[in-house]
Formats: C-alpha cells, sequence, structure tokens
C-alpha cells in the first residue's frame, strides 16, 4: 500500500470555490460506499450480516442519490449564468421533490428528467427505495433507512412484512447503474457550468 492511501484527506477532492463539485464528491462517496458494502457481502455474508448491513447501504443510496439532484441542480444554474452560491437548494430529502425541484430550472430547449429509456435506471433506484418507505399513500417516509418506525409505536411496513427480499447482485447492479447514470448526468452540466465560469473570466480580463 503507498503511503498516501494509508490515510483518507476530507477535502482533496473539494474545492471551496465551486459548490455544486462539493456536493457530487460528497455524493460519489455515498455511490461508492454503499456498492462496497454489498462486495463485501456478496463476499462474505455469514450469518447473514446483509439482514442488517441493508440499512446502511440502502440510507448510502438514497444520500447519494439526493445529493446528485441538489448538486445537478447548482450546475444547471451555474450553466445558464446564476452564482452558484446564491442558488437555493430544497432542504426536502424526497426525491420526487428534488427530481421536481432539478426539472423546474430546465428551459424549454434542455432535456427534463423524466422516466423514459435513456434514464431508467435510476427511475428503477427511486422506486425501489421509495416502495421500503411507503407511507401507503403514494408516498414515501424518507427516513426508513435511519428509524425502524416513522413516529413513536409506528413501524415501517418492512418490519411488519416478509415481501423485502433483494438478490444482493441484483442490489448492487441497481444501485451501480442508477448512481453512475446520475454521476454522468451531473458532469455534463459540470462541464457547461465550468465552461460559463470561464467565459465569465475571459469578460472580465
Amino acid at each position: 500500500m503507498k503511503y498516501t492511501e494509508q490515510f483518507v484527506y476530507l477535502n482533496w477532492r473539494m474545492d471551496k470555490r465551486d459548490r455544486s463539485l462539493n456536493y457530487a464528491m460528497m455524493a460519489e462517496g455515498y455511490w461508492k460506499a454503499s456498492v462496497r458494502l454489498l462486495d463485501l457481502l456478496l463476499n462474505d455474508n455469514e450469518g447473514h450480516d446483509a439482514d442488517a448491513v441493508v440499512f446502511p447501504t440502502l440510507f448510502d443510496a438514497h444520500q447519494s442519490l439526493e445529493l446528485y439532484l441538489k448538486a445537478t441542480r447548482i450546475a444547471v444554474c451555474e450553466a445558464k449564468g446564476s452564482n452558484p452560491w446564491t442558488i437555493n437548494i430544497k432542504t426536502s430529502h424526497d426525491l420526487d421533490k428534488l427530481i421536481a425541484s432539478l426539472n423546474s430550472v430546465f428551459d424549454d430547449g434542455d432535456e427534463y428528467f423524466i422516466d423514459k429509456k435513456d434514464t431508467a435506471c435510476i427511475f428503477r433506484l427511486v422506486d425501489l427505495l421509495k416502495s421500503v418507505g411507503a407511507d401507503g399513500e403514494g408516498g414515501y417516509y424518507v427516513d426508513f433507512a435511519r428509524y425502524p418506525e416513522k413516529e413513536p409505536g409506528k413501524s415501517y411496513l418492512f418490519v411488519e412484512s416478509d415481501e423485502f427480499v433483494f438478490d444482493l447482485k441484483e442490489l448492487k447492479a441497481l444501485i451501480n447503474t442508477g448512481c453512475r447514470f446520475m454521476d454522468g448526468f451531473y458532469w455534463m452540466w459540470q462541464e457547461r457550468a465550468d465552461a460559463t465560469r470561464c467565459m465569465k473570466t475571459d469578460l472580465k480580463c
């Protein structure tokens, strides 16, 4: 192991001047954490550790999507000329609301973030996460992977139901594919934001 690989550097991938990048770097971290946990379980699930580790795994997947959606919204706004540090980011953790928030900053000429062939992988992941935290009214509780009950004395559905059984390989593929798509979608807009930033710098000169 190389000397530097023995340590973790919290700001190596951060940039105090780039707001969207910082969100995206954290998003990548949660994505990779989820996949690495699944890799460990696929290699050794003795004692059915997966039945417990599935919760941080799903939390990481959900958190990754949340941060990628917020990062992309910042990048889209900056690409269109806005100051990234003045962009309002929804405090919600609800993925449906964050997708709607992202779509709200697109123009008519942009490709909206909707469920279709190209984006199916991300929406299938969202659907899986929502199904685990389903509220019975068409929505979901975003804290399903952090707590066993949505409010005192009211457990989440997965506590009481045997219907939630996931194949580890399929779960890994779904999370990996969905998060990889979000990473690529973010970087597409980040490159446009970088171009806008460079153009503004050139104009100042």
